[in-house]
Protein backbone atom coordinates (compact mmCIF):
# COMPACT_ATOMS: atom_id res chain seq x y z
CA UNK A 1 0.00 0.00 0.00
CA UNK A 2 1.10 3.56 -0.93
CA UNK A 3 2.15 5.17 2.78
CA UNK A 4 -0.20 6.43 5.29
CA UNK A 5 -1.81 10.15 4.97
CA UNK A 6 -1.38 11.95 9.09
CA UNK A 7 -4.47 13.09 10.00
CA UNK A 8 -6.75 11.72 7.83
CA UNK A 9 -8.86 10.48 10.58
CA UNK A 10 -11.95 12.06 12.79
CA UNK A 11 -10.85 11.67 16.09
CA UNK A 12 -14.18 11.15 18.75
CA UNK A 13 -13.46 11.54 21.80
CA UNK A 14 -15.79 9.68 24.45
CA UNK A 15 -17.57 12.06 26.88
CA UNK A 16 -16.38 11.02 30.51
CA UNK A 17 -18.66 10.35 34.02
CA UNK A 18 -16.26 11.16 36.33
CA UNK A 19 -19.36 9.98 38.90
CA UNK A 20 -19.17 6.65 37.76
CA UNK A 21 -15.83 6.12 36.99
CA UNK A 22 -15.16 6.95 40.40
CA UNK A 23 -17.68 4.10 41.43
CA UNK A 24 -16.02 1.66 39.24
CA UNK A 25 -12.77 2.31 41.01
CA UNK A 26 -13.73 1.92 44.37
CA UNK A 27 -15.42 -1.10 43.95
CA UNK A 28 -13.26 -3.06 41.62
CA UNK A 29 -9.80 -1.50 42.99
CA UNK A 30 -8.34 -0.48 39.74
CA UNK A 31 -7.60 2.58 38.18
CA UNK A 32 -9.48 5.37 36.87
CA UNK A 33 -8.25 5.16 33.31
CA UNK A 34 -9.17 1.55 32.71
CA UNK A 35 -12.91 2.34 34.35
CA UNK A 36 -13.16 5.29 31.85
CA UNK A 37 -12.80 2.39 29.13
CA UNK A 38 -15.07 0.16 30.83
CA UNK A 39 -17.41 3.11 30.89
CA UNK A 40 -17.34 4.00 27.19
CA UNK A 41 -17.91 0.23 26.12
CA UNK A 42 -21.41 0.62 27.95
CA UNK A 43 -20.98 -1.06 31.47
CA UNK A 44 -22.39 0.63 34.20
CA UNK A 45 -22.41 -1.43 37.01
CA UNK A 46 -19.64 -3.20 39.20
CA UNK A 47 -21.18 -6.58 38.67
CA UNK A 48 -21.53 -6.13 34.59
CA UNK A 49 -17.30 -4.63 35.07
CA UNK A 50 -16.63 -8.18 36.78
CA UNK A 51 -18.58 -10.43 34.06
CA UNK A 52 -16.90 -8.82 31.43
CA UNK A 53 -13.33 -8.63 32.99
CA UNK A 54 -13.53 -12.64 34.45
CA UNK A 55 -15.21 -14.53 31.84
CA UNK A 56 -16.15 -17.75 32.77
CA UNK A 57 -17.76 -20.95 31.35
CA UNK A 58 -21.05 -20.94 33.65
CA UNK A 59 -21.99 -17.65 31.46
CA UNK A 60 -22.45 -20.16 28.37
CA UNK A 61 -25.51 -20.88 27.59
CA UNK A 62 -27.24 -24.44 27.29
CA UNK A 63 -26.14 -26.08 23.80
CA UNK A 64 -30.09 -27.15 24.14
CA UNK A 65 -31.66 -24.06 23.80
CA UNK A 66 -30.29 -24.61 19.75
CA UNK A 67 -33.70 -25.47 17.05
CA UNK A 68 -32.69 -28.87 16.06
CA UNK A 69 -29.81 -29.80 18.71
CA UNK A 70 -31.56 -32.88 20.01
CA UNK A 71 -32.20 -34.20 16.41
CA UNK A 72 -28.39 -33.50 15.38
CA UNK A 73 -27.36 -35.20 18.43
CA UNK A 74 -29.47 -38.34 18.36
CA UNK A 75 -29.14 -39.37 14.35
CA UNK A 76 -25.28 -39.12 15.53
CA UNK A 77 -25.73 -40.94 18.75
CA UNK A 78 -26.90 -43.58 16.35
CA UNK A 79 -24.46 -43.86 13.97
CA UNK A 80 -21.56 -44.23 16.44
CA UNK A 81 -23.59 -47.01 18.01
CA UNK A 82 -23.98 -48.88 14.66
CA UNK A 83 -20.78 -47.79 13.35
CA UNK A 84 -22.06 -45.94 10.70
CA UNK A 85 -19.41 -44.21 8.67
CA UNK A 86 -19.48 -40.32 9.15
CA UNK A 87 -18.09 -37.34 6.92
CA UNK A 88 -17.30 -34.37 8.17
CA UNK A 89 -17.46 -31.78 5.60
CA UNK A 90 -15.97 -28.52 6.60
CA UNK A 91 -14.83 -25.57 5.10
CA UNK A 92 -11.08 -23.91 3.99
CA UNK A 93 -10.92 -20.85 6.13
CA UNK A 94 -9.87 -20.52 9.78
CA UNK A 95 -13.63 -20.72 11.16
CA UNK A 96 -14.46 -23.61 8.78
CA UNK A 97 -10.78 -25.89 9.70
CA UNK A 98 -11.27 -25.50 13.30
CA UNK A 99 -14.94 -26.44 13.37
CA UNK A 100 -13.41 -29.36 11.14
CA UNK A 101 -10.87 -30.50 13.09
CA UNK A 102 -12.77 -30.22 16.67
CA UNK A 103 -15.59 -32.59 15.44
CA UNK A 104 -13.48 -34.96 13.89
CA UNK A 105 -11.04 -35.40 17.23
CA UNK A 106 -14.27 -35.71 19.08
CA UNK A 107 -16.11 -37.86 17.36
CA UNK A 108 -12.73 -40.38 16.95
CA UNK A 109 -13.04 -39.96 20.83
CA UNK A 110 -16.29 -40.86 21.24
CA UNK A 111 -15.34 -44.43 18.67
CA UNK A 112 -17.03 -42.91 15.88
CA UNK A 113 -15.48 -44.30 11.91
CA UNK A 114 -15.34 -40.91 10.78
CA UNK A 115 -13.68 -39.15 7.55
CA UNK A 116 -13.78 -35.41 6.71
CA UNK A 117 -13.70 -33.19 3.16
CA UNK A 118 -12.88 -29.58 2.61
CA UNK A 119 -13.70 -28.24 -0.62
CA UNK A 120 -10.87 -26.86 -2.80
CA UNK A 121 -11.18 -23.07 -3.07
CA UNK A 122 -10.38 -22.57 -6.51
CA UNK A 123 -11.88 -25.70 -8.13
CA UNK A 124 -14.81 -26.25 -5.97
CA UNK A 125 -16.07 -22.88 -4.35
CA UNK A 126 -17.70 -22.80 -0.78
CA UNK A 127 -19.98 -24.38 0.66
CA UNK A 128 -21.47 -28.08 1.16
CA UNK A 129 -20.29 -29.26 -2.60
CA UNK A 130 -21.58 -32.50 -4.74
CA UNK A 131 -17.92 -33.60 -5.03
CA UNK A 132 -17.73 -34.40 -1.37
CA UNK A 133 -21.31 -36.19 -1.07
CA UNK A 134 -19.97 -38.12 -4.17
CA UNK A 135 -17.21 -39.24 -1.79
CA UNK A 136 -19.22 -39.69 0.61
CA UNK A 137 -21.14 -41.97 -1.15
CA UNK A 138 -18.00 -43.89 -2.44
CA UNK A 139 -16.57 -44.56 1.02
CA UNK A 140 -19.92 -45.58 2.45
CA UNK A 141 -21.47 -42.62 5.00
CA UNK A 142 -24.52 -42.76 5.47
CA UNK A 143 -24.26 -39.37 7.31
CA UNK A 144 -22.24 -35.93 6.72
CA UNK A 145 -21.99 -33.50 9.48
CA UNK A 146 -21.65 -30.16 7.75
CA UNK A 147 -19.19 -26.99 9.82
CA UNK A 148 -18.97 -23.86 8.87
CA UNK A 149 -21.15 -23.98 5.97
CA UNK A 150 -24.48 -25.67 4.56
CA UNK A 151 -27.19 -23.09 5.52
CA UNK A 152 -28.29 -22.49 2.18
CA UNK A 153 -27.08 -25.76 0.29
CA UNK A 154 -30.57 -26.58 -0.56
CA UNK A 155 -29.94 -28.40 -3.87
CA UNK A 156 -26.89 -30.07 -2.06
CA UNK A 157 -28.66 -31.43 0.71
CA UNK A 158 -31.43 -33.02 -1.65
CA UNK A 159 -29.01 -34.44 -3.88
CA UNK A 160 -27.17 -36.03 -0.94
CA UNK A 161 -31.09 -37.22 0.46
CA UNK A 162 -31.15 -39.08 -3.23
CA UNK A 163 -28.09 -41.05 -2.39
CA UNK A 164 -29.37 -42.32 0.80
CA UNK A 165 -27.20 -40.17 2.64
CA UNK A 166 -28.21 -37.89 5.96
CA UNK A 167 -27.25 -34.44 6.61
CA UNK A 168 -27.03 -32.66 9.77
CA UNK A 169 -25.59 -28.89 9.28
CA UNK A 170 -24.06 -26.77 11.48
CA UNK A 171 -23.24 -23.64 10.57
CA UNK A 172 -23.33 -19.56 11.35
CA UNK A 173 -23.92 -18.22 8.28
CA UNK A 174 -27.09 -15.74 7.53
CA UNK A 175 -29.78 -17.36 5.61
CA UNK A 176 -29.41 -16.62 2.15
CA UNK A 177 -32.33 -17.33 -0.88
CA UNK A 178 -33.75 -20.69 -0.28
CA UNK A 179 -32.61 -22.46 3.03
CA UNK A 180 -31.62 -26.37 2.93
CA UNK A 181 -33.75 -28.77 4.73
CA UNK A 182 -31.38 -31.22 5.98
CA UNK A 183 -32.05 -34.19 8.97
CA UNK A 184 -31.14 -31.46 11.50
CA UNK A 185 -29.98 -27.43 10.87
CA UNK A 186 -28.05 -26.48 13.92
CA UNK A 187 -27.67 -22.54 13.47
CA UNK A 188 -28.50 -19.68 15.78
CA UNK A 189 -29.41 -17.53 12.56
CA UNK A 190 -32.02 -19.66 11.30
CA UNK A 191 -35.24 -17.80 11.55
CA UNK A 192 -37.14 -19.79 13.79
CA UNK A 193 -33.92 -20.55 16.20
CA UNK A 194 -34.51 -18.64 19.80
CA UNK A 195 -30.78 -19.63 20.70
CA UNK A 196 -29.92 -16.48 23.01
CA UNK A 197 -26.60 -15.62 21.36
CA UNK A 198 -26.77 -15.08 17.50
CA UNK A 199 -23.11 -14.00 16.73
CA UNK A 200 -21.72 -17.63 17.21
CA UNK A 201 -18.83 -18.29 14.62
CA UNK A 202 -18.78 -21.46 13.05
CA UNK A 203 -16.57 -23.40 15.52
CA UNK A 204 -18.72 -22.21 18.18
CA UNK A 205 -21.46 -23.64 17.19
CA UNK A 206 -19.59 -26.73 16.18
CA UNK A 207 -18.21 -26.79 19.88
CA UNK A 208 -21.83 -26.54 21.19
CA UNK A 209 -23.02 -29.20 18.94
CA UNK A 210 -20.17 -31.54 20.39
CA UNK A 211 -20.94 -30.34 23.99
CA UNK A 212 -23.73 -31.83 23.31
CA UNK A 213 -22.99 -34.80 21.62
CA UNK A 214 -20.49 -35.48 24.70
CA UNK A 215 -23.80 -35.17 27.44
CA UNK A 216 -25.47 -37.45 25.59
CA UNK A 217 -22.72 -40.34 25.44
CA UNK A 218 -22.20 -39.58 29.14
CA UNK A 219 -19.08 -37.65 29.47
CA UNK A 220 -18.01 -34.66 31.46
CA UNK A 221 -17.91 -31.75 29.16
CA UNK A 222 -15.49 -30.24 31.65
CA UNK A 223 -13.23 -32.15 30.33
CA UNK A 224 -14.28 -31.67 26.51
CA UNK A 225 -14.13 -27.65 27.36
CA UNK A 226 -10.43 -28.17 28.90
CA UNK A 227 -9.50 -29.94 25.89
CA UNK A 228 -11.27 -28.10 22.77
CA UNK A 229 -11.47 -24.26 23.98
CA UNK A 230 -8.00 -23.43 22.22
CA UNK A 231 -9.82 -24.39 18.75
CA UNK A 232 -12.42 -22.42 19.85
CA UNK A 233 -10.47 -19.35 20.40
CA UNK A 234 -8.86 -19.91 17.14
CA UNK A 235 -11.43 -19.99 14.84
CA UNK A 236 -13.79 -17.06 16.46
CA UNK A 237 -11.16 -15.15 16.62
CA UNK A 238 -9.91 -15.45 13.11
CA UNK A 239 -13.55 -15.16 11.71
CA UNK A 240 -14.07 -11.92 12.86
CA UNK A 241 -17.23 -12.01 14.64
CA UNK A 242 -18.42 -9.82 17.73
CA UNK A 243 -15.82 -11.00 20.61
CA UNK A 244 -19.36 -9.99 23.24
CA UNK A 245 -21.07 -12.67 24.66
CA UNK A 246 -19.90 -16.21 24.58
CA UNK A 247 -17.59 -15.45 21.76
CA UNK A 248 -15.51 -13.57 24.44
CA UNK A 249 -16.10 -16.66 26.95
CA UNK A 250 -14.61 -18.27 24.16
CA UNK A 251 -12.03 -16.26 22.82
CA UNK A 252 -10.53 -14.71 26.50
CA UNK A 253 -10.18 -18.84 27.92
CA UNK A 254 -9.16 -20.35 24.70
CA UNK A 255 -6.28 -18.15 24.14
CA UNK A 256 -5.28 -19.10 27.78
CA UNK A 257 -4.78 -22.64 26.42
CA UNK A 258 -3.17 -21.72 23.78
CA UNK A 259 0.20 -21.29 24.94
CA UNK A 260 0.32 -24.92 26.96
CA UNK A 261 -2.10 -26.13 24.50
CA UNK A 262 -1.61 -30.54 24.25
CA UNK A 263 -2.51 -30.33 20.39
CA UNK A 264 0.98 -31.14 18.58
CA UNK A 265 -0.10 -28.78 15.48
CA UNK A 266 -0.95 -25.96 18.07
CA UNK A 267 2.63 -26.28 19.50
CA UNK A 268 4.45 -26.50 16.11
CA UNK A 269 2.48 -23.20 14.80
CA UNK A 270 3.82 -21.43 18.03
CA UNK A 271 7.24 -23.13 17.00
CA UNK A 272 7.47 -21.68 13.78
CA UNK A 273 5.76 -18.46 14.75
CA UNK A 274 8.27 -17.38 17.50
CA UNK A 275 5.48 -17.85 20.21
CA UNK A 276 6.27 -20.63 21.92
CA UNK A 277 6.63 -19.49 25.66
CA UNK A 278 4.57 -16.08 25.19
CA UNK A 279 0.94 -15.30 26.55
CA UNK A 280 -0.86 -15.32 23.58
CA UNK A 281 -3.21 -12.53 22.33
CA UNK A 282 -5.75 -11.60 19.64
CA UNK A 283 -3.36 -9.94 18.11
CA UNK A 284 -0.86 -12.15 17.65
CA UNK A 285 -3.29 -15.19 16.33
CA UNK A 286 -4.07 -12.48 14.15
CA UNK A 287 -0.73 -11.78 12.63
CA UNK A 288 0.95 -14.84 13.00
CA UNK A 289 -0.99 -18.03 13.64
CA UNK A 290 -4.47 -17.24 11.78
CA UNK A 291 -2.39 -16.10 8.11
CA UNK A 292 -0.83 -19.53 8.45
CA UNK A 293 -3.64 -21.73 8.66
CA UNK A 294 -5.73 -19.29 6.10
CA UNK A 295 -2.59 -19.66 3.65
CA UNK A 296 -3.33 -23.92 3.11
CA UNK A 297 -6.40 -22.58 1.46
CA UNK A 298 -5.66 -20.01 -0.36
CA UNK A 299 -2.96 -20.95 -1.90
CA UNK A 300 -3.72 -24.94 -2.49
CA UNK A 301 -6.22 -27.49 -0.80
CA UNK A 302 -6.73 -26.89 2.47
CA UNK A 303 -5.61 -30.50 3.87
CA UNK A 304 -2.53 -29.81 5.19
CA UNK A 305 -4.00 -26.84 8.01
CA UNK A 306 -6.46 -29.49 9.13
CA UNK A 307 -4.18 -32.50 9.23
CA UNK A 308 -1.52 -30.02 11.42
CA UNK A 309 -4.74 -29.61 13.77
CA UNK A 310 -5.24 -33.65 13.91
CA UNK A 311 -2.40 -34.88 13.89
CA UNK A 312 -0.61 -36.33 17.35
CA UNK A 313 2.56 -36.52 16.09
CA UNK A 314 4.87 -33.95 16.87
CA UNK A 315 7.46 -34.45 14.02
CA UNK A 316 4.66 -34.85 11.40
CA UNK A 317 3.31 -31.50 13.18
CA UNK A 318 6.95 -29.84 11.97
CA UNK A 319 6.84 -31.00 8.80
CA UNK A 320 3.08 -29.59 8.07
CA UNK A 321 3.51 -26.31 9.67
CA UNK A 322 6.37 -25.61 7.61
CA UNK A 323 3.83 -26.59 4.36
CA UNK A 324 1.87 -23.60 5.88
CA UNK A 325 5.29 -21.27 6.16
CA UNK A 326 6.15 -21.84 2.87
CA UNK A 327 2.51 -21.40 1.60
CA UNK A 328 2.35 -18.09 3.67
CA UNK A 329 5.27 -16.25 1.62
CA UNK A 330 3.77 -17.69 -1.71
CA UNK A 331 0.42 -16.29 -0.19
CA UNK A 332 2.30 -12.77 0.62
CA UNK A 333 3.75 -12.06 -3.11
CA UNK A 334 0.51 -12.95 -4.42
CA UNK A 335 -1.13 -10.51 -2.04
CA UNK A 336 1.11 -7.75 -3.05
CA UNK A 337 0.94 -8.54 -6.52
CA UNK A 338 -2.97 -8.20 -6.62
CA UNK A 339 -2.86 -5.27 -4.33
CA UNK A 340 -0.74 -3.10 -6.51
CA UNK A 341 -2.74 -4.40 -9.61
CA UNK A 342 -6.17 -3.20 -7.37
CA UNK A 343 -4.59 -0.11 -6.72
CA UNK A 344 -4.01 0.97 -10.45
CA UNK A 345 -7.51 0.05 -11.26
CA UNK A 346 -8.58 2.59 -8.50
CA UNK A 347 -6.23 5.15 -9.75
CA UNK A 348 -8.94 5.50 -12.74
CA UNK A 349 -11.85 5.27 -10.76
CA UNK A 350 -14.02 8.51 -9.46
CA UNK A 351 -14.20 8.19 -6.02
CA UNK A 352 -16.72 10.14 -5.61
CA UNK A 353 -19.28 8.70 -7.53
CA UNK A 354 -18.71 4.87 -6.43
CA UNK A 355 -19.39 4.77 -2.54
CA UNK A 356 -18.38 0.44 -2.65
CA UNK A 357 -15.81 -0.70 -4.86
CA UNK A 358 -15.78 -3.20 -7.28
CA UNK A 359 -12.46 -4.31 -8.80
CA UNK A 360 -12.20 -7.67 -10.80
CA UNK A 361 -9.14 -9.01 -13.13
CA UNK A 362 -8.21 -12.46 -14.97
CA UNK A 363 -5.50 -13.94 -12.63
CA UNK A 364 -6.23 -12.95 -9.25
CA UNK A 365 -6.46 -16.22 -6.76
CA UNK A 366 -9.69 -16.04 -5.54
CA UNK A 367 -8.51 -17.43 -1.96
CA UNK A 368 -6.20 -14.06 -1.98
CA UNK A 369 -8.75 -11.09 -3.28
CA UNK A 370 -10.89 -11.44 0.87
CA UNK A 371 -7.38 -9.91 2.14
CA UNK A 372 -6.77 -7.92 -0.28
CA UNK A 373 -10.32 -6.15 -0.42
CA UNK A 374 -9.91 -6.24 3.74
CA UNK A 375 -6.51 -3.86 2.67
CA UNK A 376 -8.60 -1.76 0.51
CA UNK A 377 -11.49 -1.19 3.03
CA UNK A 378 -8.86 0.05 5.72
CA UNK A 379 -7.13 2.13 2.84
CA UNK A 380 -10.14 4.04 1.22
CA UNK A 381 -12.76 3.29 3.98
CA UNK A 382 -15.60 2.22 2.30
CA UNK A 383 -17.00 -1.26 0.96
CA UNK A 384 -15.11 -3.11 -1.83
CA UNK A 385 -15.79 -6.31 -3.72
CA UNK A 386 -13.16 -7.80 -5.27
CA UNK A 387 -13.65 -10.69 -7.87
CA UNK A 388 -11.38 -12.91 -9.26
CA UNK A 389 -12.31 -13.85 -13.19
CA UNK A 390 -10.83 -17.18 -14.97
CA UNK A 391 -10.68 -17.42 -18.41
CA UNK A 392 -11.90 -21.05 -18.34
CA UNK A 393 -14.90 -20.45 -16.80
CA UNK A 394 -17.86 -17.53 -17.18
CA UNK A 395 -18.52 -17.45 -13.49
CA UNK A 396 -16.04 -14.70 -11.38
CA UNK A 397 -15.42 -15.89 -7.93
CA UNK A 398 -14.93 -13.26 -4.99
CA UNK A 399 -15.25 -11.69 -1.90
CA UNK A 400 -16.86 -7.94 -0.29
CA UNK A 401 -15.51 -6.46 2.94
CA UNK A 402 -16.97 -3.45 4.58
CA UNK A 403 -16.81 -0.76 6.94
CA UNK A 404 -19.32 -0.54 10.26
CA UNK A 405 -22.09 1.34 8.34
CA UNK A 406 -23.12 -0.77 5.82
CA UNK A 407 -23.92 -5.04 6.16
CA UNK A 408 -22.89 -6.09 3.01
CA UNK A 409 -24.68 -9.60 3.30
CA UNK A 410 -27.72 -7.87 2.68
CA UNK A 411 -26.38 -5.33 0.00
CA UNK A 412 -25.25 -8.43 -2.03
CA UNK A 413 -28.86 -9.85 -1.26
CA UNK A 414 -30.56 -7.15 -2.27
CA UNK A 415 -28.33 -7.55 -5.80
CA UNK A 416 -28.78 -11.38 -5.72
CA UNK A 417 -30.82 -10.81 -8.65
CA UNK A 418 -27.41 -10.64 -10.59
CA UNK A 419 -25.48 -13.40 -8.44
CA UNK A 420 -25.03 -16.94 -9.15
CA UNK A 421 -24.55 -17.72 -5.43
CA UNK A 422 -23.60 -15.78 -2.02
CA UNK A 423 -23.11 -16.07 1.63
CA UNK A 424 -21.98 -13.84 4.59
CA UNK A 425 -22.62 -11.49 7.45
CA UNK A 426 -22.48 -7.86 8.06
CA UNK A 427 -18.86 -7.36 7.09
CA UNK A 428 -17.40 -10.35 5.16
CA UNK A 429 -19.48 -12.31 2.43
CA UNK A 430 -18.07 -14.17 -0.80
CA UNK A 431 -19.89 -14.79 -4.22
CA UNK A 432 -19.46 -15.82 -7.35
CA UNK A 433 -21.07 -13.58 -10.43
CA UNK A 434 -21.62 -14.12 -14.21
CA UNK A 435 -18.13 -12.15 -15.49
CA UNK A 436 -20.87 -10.54 -17.83
CA UNK A 437 -22.84 -8.96 -15.28
CA UNK A 438 -20.18 -7.43 -13.53
CA UNK A 439 -20.84 -3.72 -14.57
CA UNK A 440 -24.46 -3.84 -13.83
CA UNK A 441 -23.86 -5.50 -10.45
CA UNK A 442 -21.31 -2.13 -9.75
CA UNK A 443 -24.22 -0.23 -11.26
CA UNK A 444 -26.63 -2.23 -8.63
CA UNK A 445 -24.38 -2.17 -5.15
CA UNK A 446 -23.80 1.43 -5.61
CA UNK A 447 -27.17 2.17 -5.78
CA UNK A 448 -27.92 0.24 -2.29
CA UNK A 449 -24.57 2.09 -1.00
CA UNK A 450 -26.23 5.48 -2.13
CA UNK A 451 -29.26 4.56 -0.09
CA UNK A 452 -27.63 3.12 3.14
CA UNK A 453 -24.48 5.51 3.19
CA UNK A 454 -23.83 9.48 3.45
CA UNK A 455 -20.25 10.93 2.93
CA UNK A 456 -19.69 11.03 6.45
CA UNK A 457 -19.90 7.50 6.90
CA UNK A 458 -16.52 7.12 4.32
CA UNK A 459 -14.77 9.58 6.71
CA UNK A 460 -12.35 6.86 9.01
CA UNK A 461 -13.14 7.85 12.58
CA UNK A 462 -11.22 6.77 15.36
CA UNK A 463 -13.10 6.31 19.09
CA UNK A 464 -11.04 7.54 21.64
CA UNK A 465 -11.08 7.21 25.42
CA UNK A 466 -9.34 9.55 26.77
CA UNK A 467 -6.67 12.23 26.91
CA UNK A 468 -3.32 11.09 28.67
CA UNK A 469 0.25 12.32 29.17
CA UNK A 470 2.45 10.04 27.97
CA UNK A 471 4.73 9.95 31.35
CA UNK A 472 0.97 8.53 32.23
CA UNK A 473 1.64 5.43 30.05
CA UNK A 474 3.13 3.10 32.45
CA UNK A 475 3.63 -0.64 32.42
CA UNK A 476 1.31 -1.13 35.22
CA UNK A 477 -1.41 0.83 33.08
CA UNK A 478 -0.47 -1.30 30.21
CA UNK A 479 -0.73 -4.50 31.80
CA UNK A 480 -4.33 -3.28 33.55
CA UNK A 481 -5.04 -3.01 29.98
CA UNK A 482 -5.04 -6.67 29.00
CA UNK A 483 -7.43 -7.39 30.85
CA UNK A 484 -9.63 -5.79 28.41
CA UNK A 485 -8.72 -8.79 26.08
CA UNK A 486 -9.23 -10.19 23.34
CA UNK A 487 -9.53 -7.23 21.41
CA UNK A 488 -11.26 -7.73 17.92
CA UNK A 489 -14.64 -6.74 16.09
CA UNK A 490 -17.28 -5.92 18.51
CA UNK A 491 -14.59 -5.09 21.43
CA UNK A 492 -11.86 -2.96 20.06
CA UNK A 493 -8.49 -1.57 21.59
CA UNK A 494 -8.25 1.26 23.89
CA UNK A 495 -6.98 3.90 21.90
CA UNK A 496 -5.60 7.24 23.68
CA UNK A 497 -4.38 10.96 22.78
CA UNK A 498 -1.83 13.12 24.10
CA UNK A 499 -1.89 16.35 22.91
CA UNK A 500 1.24 18.82 22.53
CA UNK A 501 3.76 15.19 22.74
CA UNK A 502 7.34 16.86 22.60
CA UNK A 503 9.69 14.54 20.41
CA UNK A 504 12.74 14.20 21.65
CA UNK A 505 14.24 11.69 19.38
CA UNK A 506 13.60 9.55 17.08
CA UNK A 507 14.88 6.76 14.41
CA UNK A 508 13.50 4.56 11.69
CA UNK A 509 13.63 0.79 12.47
CA UNK A 510 12.38 -2.04 10.72
CA UNK A 511 13.22 -3.53 6.58
CA UNK A 512 13.92 -0.78 4.78
CA UNK A 513 12.99 1.73 7.69
CA UNK A 514 9.56 1.02 7.31
CA UNK A 515 8.88 1.97 11.22
CA UNK A 516 9.18 4.96 13.01
CA UNK A 517 9.98 4.64 16.82
CA UNK A 518 10.27 8.11 18.98
CA UNK A 519 10.74 8.80 22.29
CA UNK A 520 8.35 12.07 23.98
CA UNK A 521 9.37 14.41 26.76
CA UNK A 522 7.28 13.94 30.13
CA UNK A 523 6.94 15.54 33.14
CA UNK A 524 7.68 12.40 34.77
CA UNK A 525 12.01 13.02 33.87
CA UNK A 526 11.72 9.77 31.52
CA UNK A 527 10.72 9.67 27.84
CA UNK A 528 8.17 7.64 26.61
CA UNK A 529 8.16 5.24 23.90
CA UNK A 530 6.48 5.37 20.95
CA UNK A 531 6.37 2.79 17.71
CA UNK A 532 4.74 3.77 14.64
CA UNK A 533 4.13 0.42 12.33
CA UNK A 534 4.07 1.32 8.79
CA UNK A 535 5.49 4.94 9.53
CA UNK A 536 9.11 5.19 8.30
CA UNK A 537 7.78 7.55 5.25
CA UNK A 538 6.35 9.96 7.77
CA UNK A 539 9.14 10.74 9.80
CA UNK A 540 9.41 14.68 8.65
CA UNK A 541 6.11 15.33 9.97
CA UNK A 542 7.94 14.50 13.72
CA UNK A 543 10.76 16.94 14.10
CA UNK A 544 13.06 16.78 17.06
CA UNK A 545 11.47 19.30 19.35
CA UNK A 546 8.28 20.03 17.90
CA UNK A 547 5.03 19.17 19.68
CA UNK A 548 2.49 16.55 17.73
CA UNK A 549 -1.34 15.15 19.13
CA UNK A 550 -1.00 11.52 18.86
CA UNK A 551 -3.57 8.98 18.77
CA UNK A 552 -2.47 5.37 20.09
CA UNK A 553 -2.82 2.23 21.59
CA UNK A 554 -1.08 0.83 24.72
CA UNK A 555 0.66 -2.27 24.70
CA UNK A 556 3.13 -4.30 26.42
CA UNK A 557 6.56 -4.16 24.85
CA UNK A 558 9.10 -7.34 25.83
CA UNK A 559 12.18 -7.37 24.79
CA UNK A 560 15.38 -9.97 25.82
CA UNK A 561 13.08 -11.17 29.27
CA UNK A 562 11.86 -7.27 29.93
CA UNK A 563 8.81 -5.55 29.55
CA UNK A 564 7.81 -1.96 29.22
CA UNK A 565 5.12 0.16 28.23
CA UNK A 566 4.93 1.30 24.78
CA UNK A 567 2.49 3.77 22.41
CA UNK A 568 1.35 2.29 19.52
CA UNK A 569 0.73 5.25 16.98
CA UNK A 570 -2.46 5.07 15.22
CA UNK A 571 -2.83 8.45 13.62
CA UNK A 572 -1.17 12.26 13.86
CA UNK A 573 -1.62 15.45 13.32
CA UNK A 574 -0.11 19.09 14.24
CA UNK A 575 -0.83 20.31 17.37
CA UNK A 576 -3.64 22.25 18.56
CA UNK A 577 -6.04 20.29 16.10
CA UNK A 578 -9.25 20.29 17.11
CA UNK A 579 -11.41 17.09 17.73
CA UNK A 580 -15.04 15.76 18.03
CA UNK A 581 -16.90 15.06 20.77
CA UNK A 582 -19.50 12.28 21.38
CA UNK A 583 -22.47 15.22 20.62
CA UNK A 584 -21.05 16.33 17.09
CA UNK A 585 -19.60 19.34 18.19
CA UNK A 586 -16.11 20.68 18.50
CA UNK A 587 -13.87 20.80 21.27
CA UNK A 588 -10.50 20.85 22.05
CA UNK A 589 -8.33 18.39 24.25
CA UNK A 590 -8.28 19.84 27.96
Amino acid sequence: MPERQAGSKKWKLFKRNTELETCLSSSLDVSPTLCRVLINRGIASPEEAREYLSPDVSRLHDPGLLDHIDLAVNRTVRAINQRERIMVHGDYDVDGITSTALLVRVLRALGSDVTWYVPHRQREGYDLRRRGIEEAKQIGASLIITADCGTSAADEVEYARSLGIDVIVTDHHEPGGRIAEPLALVNPRKPSCRYPFKDLAGVGVAFKFAEALVRACGYNPKVFRQRFLDLVAIGTIADVVPLLGENRVFAKLGLEQISTSTKAGIRALLQTTGLEGKKITSNMLGYAIAPRLNAAGRIDSASAAIELLLTKDDAEAGRLAQILEDRNRERQHEQERITQEALQQIAGIALDKFKVLVLSSYGWNPGIVGIVATKLVDKYHRPAVLLALDENSEVGVGSARSIESFHVFDALMRCGHLLERCGGHAKAAGLSIMACRINDFQVAINQVADEVLTESDLIPQIEVDAELEPGEVTIDLARELQLLEPFGYGNREPVFVSRGAVVTDKTRVGTNGAHLKMWLLTSYGRPAECIGFGWGEMETLFRIGSAVDLCYNIRLNEFNGAQMAQMVLQDARGSDSIISDPLGGQSRFL
